[in-house]
């Protein structure tokens, strides 16, 4: 959930996504639906693997930017960004990595 409506200046209005990996800087650009049922509290955004191919786990850098209902624009270029922050993504799907070790420490007796 992120606030919006404050720094919103268009009527009939629909929101740009960008995020940003701090790592890579790979750049991701979506349109997303607003499903809040009060907008003059809160947006509401449920963002899935199939609207966003996230590349990896991590920190991303994310910008709202307000535009036009309808244009379906992915460019930020000359659009009031009204949003920016972090989110920590999780690729649920994929596989966890899991190491086994036949080690065992040996410690020195000093008899």
């Amino acid at each position: 959930m992120v606030t919006l409506k404050e720094l919103t200046t268009i009527s009939d209005v629909e929101y740009l996504f960008e995020f940003i990996e701090e790592q890579t800087d790979t750049k991701l650009y979506r349109v997303l639906s607003d499903i809040s049922t009060n907008k003059n509290r809160y947006n509401e955004f449920t963002v899935t693997s199939s609207a966003f191919l996230f590349p990896i786990d991590g920190f991303y850098t994310y910008n709202v930017y307000e535009q036009n209902s309808g244009s379906g624009n992915l460019n930020p270029s000359g659009l009031n960004r009204v949003e920016t922050g972090r989110a920590h993504v999780f690729l649920v799907d994929a596989a966890n990595s899991e190491y086994t070790t036949t080690e065992s420490n040996k410690v020195y007796n000093e008899e």
